[in-house]
């Protein structure tokens, strides 16, 4: 599968999308994403930091169950650890994913993003540092040659 041409963008494109920014820029800011919003959502009242903390487990679980169970790096340390987690909980599975259950997952990780960004922007720096870092983490997150979950792990492709 050939990749896609971004244009002039090409150099920064393939910079970000290795897996060395993914778990830098993707995974460590989203750890830092998390933390902050979580924080500042504590701050105004444990209601707010519960509806957070389900949303993040709700969202966790559905990665680990939709994604993490059909990805070619299940029980490696490429997610920062989160496949060996998976690996001692769930066991792999074969096959791909809808269409109708990845917008399922997307819709979810969507929520979240956007409660995390409601509570982000109580501060302006905060809410600039991590409004640039969103589609920049969205990028690093797109492989190259497209998702393994959406493949057959044991496509000569995967």
């Amino acid at each position: 599968m050939a990749r896609h041409n971004p244009g002039p963008f090409e150099p920064v494109v393939y910079l970000i999308q290795t897996p060395k920014f993914f778990r830098i820029v993707g995974m460590g800011g989203f750890a830092l994403f998390t933390i902050c919003a979580l924080a500042v959502a504590a701050a105004h009242g444990a209601g707010y930091f519960l509806i957070g903390l389900l949303l993040f487990a709700a969202n966790w679980f559905d990665l680990s169950v939709g994604m993490c169970r059909r990805c070619r790096h299940y029980a490696t340390w490429h997610c920062g650890g989160q496949a060996i987690i998976v690996s001692r909980l769930f066991a792999r599975t074969p096959g791909t994913i809808s269409d109708s259950r990845m917008r399922a997952h997307f819709i979810l990780t969507a929520l979240f993003l956007l409660y995390g960004l409601f509570w982000i922007w109580h501060s302006i720096l905060l809410g600039l540092v991590f409004t640039i870092w969103l589609p920049v983490a969205a990028l690093s997150a797109i492989a190259p040659n497209g998702f393994s979950w959406r493949r057959l792990v044991d496509s000569p492709t995967a």
